[in-house]
């Protein structure tokens, strides 16, 4: 709700700082998405505040309303700090895309994965130990380059490829069902039973 108190500039200050701040961690975090809602780095520039202890030095009270926060961005847009297409912004010098040394890392757990065959061990975990956000594996997952089966098998879009071809050619023989896929792919029934799952099904739903 608006707020009738005049401006005070070390709160517009302050609100400056910790959204061009919220922006840049976004972007580091999400590095394959273009922008944002406005709405919801505002709600990150609060989160990221209320998470800090009482003591902390960044920990700096931030009274200004959501309304007293658009008008910032307002006038970000217009010093050029932010760049905004309808509801959404973007820091000027972000280009979406992976930096040389995130996508070796993510060359790297492709390559463990298609090593993998039809049982891959889960993803996040790969991806955790070689420094690689989950915002990322769920960007990997929204263009294409792993599809996920199941919650925890995940193949890369190349050897999901393969999967689907070698079955068409199986199905030409009988009706598919666990047993045969496991043994044809040399997977666990787990891993078949997904498998089977999503060609019948598609993709899991997501969850909430």
């Amino acid at each position: 709700m608006p707020t009738d108190q005049p401006s005070d500039p070390t709160q517009e200050q302050l609100a400056a700082r910790r959204l061009l701040d919220a922006l840049r961690r976004y972007h580091r975090r999400e590095p394959l998405r273009a922008d944002v809602r406005v709405d919801t780095l505002i709600a990150q520039v609060h989160g990221s505040v209320d998470a800090r202890p009482a003591g902390h030095r960044g920990a700096t009270r931030l009274t200004i309303d959501d309304a007293a926060l658009r008008a910032v961005i307002d006038g970000l847009v217009a010093r050029g700090a932010m760049e905004r297409r309808g509801h959404r912004v973007r820091l000027p010098d972000h280009q979406p895309g992976l930096s040389p040394e995130m996508r070796e890392r993510v060359d790297r757990l492709l390559g463990g994965l298609r090593e993998a065959g039809a049982a891959p061990p889960p993803i996040d975990g790969i991806a955790a130990r070689l420094g690689i956000p989950a915002g990322v594996v769920a960007q990997l997952r929204a263009a294409g380059e792993v599809v996920s089966v199941a919650p925890g098998i995940d193949y890369p879009r190349a050897t999901w490829l393969e999967i689907s071809e070698r079955l068409d050619r199986l199905a030409r023989g009988g009706p598919l069902n666990v047993a045969r896929v496991r043994d044809d792919l040399r997977a666990s029934r787990r891993h078949a039973d997904a498998i089977l799952h999503y060609l019948r099904n598609g993709p899991p739903r997501a969850s909430g």
